[in-house]
């Protein structure tokens, strides 16, 4: 049970709560529990932009997740809360800063593995309502947004000659197949032909420039 202002709220496993600087709260459990806190100084805020806080917050939680210290889904939920810079318990419904917020994770993170399942519950709402709010702002569902930005990042990869089953495991495809069966729908070539395409684009500028 946490206290914020005299507004109580029960935080179940996996959830993320804000506490607004000098605000009286109160954290009161019946049995053991853990709890990971991160906190962000005011003057931190004022020096940097909401992208840096983000970036920063991004590299260090990418960092506990090698570690084995954090799960994904966890930390998605402390990037939904550190980009949505919002001092609020969640509540039951959904906005669209959340929709954005989601949106803003699936672009930096798409190789993680994260369901709507997962994402409905850190959203409060059913997957279903999930689903239609998503594509009413971004225009796909989360899952056809999700595949859209692992491709996009394995054009990145194979533009740097990354070997193609590496690509896949690297953007989160379950393997060489799955990246060649989306990259293919979405480039309109496989992912070995755009490959070669781009080593001969660099091999032509090369060749180009003036002795």
């Amino acid at each position: 049970m946490i206290t914020i202002n005299k507004q109580k709220s029960i935080i179940t496993k996996n959830q993320t709560f804000i506490i607004p600087p000098y605000t009286p709260h109160c954290v009161d459990a019946k049995g053991k529990y853990t709890m990971l806190s991160l906190c962000v100084s005011k003057e931190s805020v004022k020096r940097q932009s909401k992208a840096q806080l983000f970036s920063v917050a991004a590299f260090l939680l990418n960092k506990a997740f090698g570690r084995g210290q954090m799960g994904k889904e966890q930390i998605l939920i402390f990037l939904d809360t550190i980009a949505s810079c919002k001092f609020q318990i969640y509540a039951p419904g959904i906005n669209m800063d959340y929709v954005q917020n989601l949106k803003l994770q699936i672009e930096e993170f798409p190789e993680f593995s994260l369901t709507t399942d997962q994402m409905s519950r850190q959203a409060h709402v059913s997957k279903y309502y999930l689903i239609r709010s998503f594509k009413q702002e971004v225009g796909l569902t989360p899952h056809q947004f999700q595949i859209q930005n692992r491709v996009r990042k394995a054009r990145r990869l194979l533009n740097m000659q990354m070997p193609i089953a590496e690509v896949a495991a690297t953007a989160g495809f379950f393997d060489q197949s799955h990246l060649i069966r989306h990259f293919e729908k979405i480039v309109r070539l496989t992912p070995s032909h755009y490959k070669s395409a781009c080593q001969s684009i660099r091999a032509s500028i090369v060749n180009s420039k003036p002795a």
